[in-house]
Order: C-alpha cells, then structure tokens, then sequence
C-alpha cells in the first residue's frame, strides 16, 4: 500500500491509509515512535509511555493509602520449615 508525503507547515505529513490504522490498531491521539534505520527505512511503532512519565501522573487525589487486611498470624501453609 502507498501514501504521499504532504508538506505540513515546515514539516512533512503522511496519512495512514484506513485500513493501515485499522491493522495497527492506532487511534487518534496514540502516540508512535520513529525509527529510521541507516538504509533509511522508517519504522512506525507504538509508544509505550515510560515509568518515569507515569510516576509523574500520580498525585495525592489519585494515589491509594494503605488497607489494613485484618489477618493476624498464620491461616495456612504460610510458614515454611527447612
């Protein structure tokens, strides 16, 4: 399958065609990663966000406090004899 490359700005633009998107399972607002290889080959994947960017989402109102679970002792085969 083939796409034009579009000026876009000072930039340039491909569109994915439909059924490219539909395969890759990209939607809009998924964030990719370029990578170009030294014969100039472009690979398109998926960006995973790093721990580092979701470690900085994490704020007092969406951060869980500590739950007691009321267990006291051993229930089972907890303990281990060597």
């Amino acid at each position: 399958m083939e796409a034009l490359v579009l000026k876009w700005g000072n930039s340039l633009a491909v569109r994915l065609p439909k059924q490219v998107a539909a395969e890759a399972r990209f939607q809009q607002g998924d964030r990719i990663r370029l990578e170009v290889d030294e014969a100039g080959t472009v690979r398109i994947k998926r960006a995973f966000p790093t721990l580092d960017e979701l470690v900085a989402q994490i704020t007092p109102e969406n951060r869980y406090t500590e739950k007691e679970l009321g267990v006291v002792g051993t229930v089972g085969k907890e303990v281990v004899q060597w």
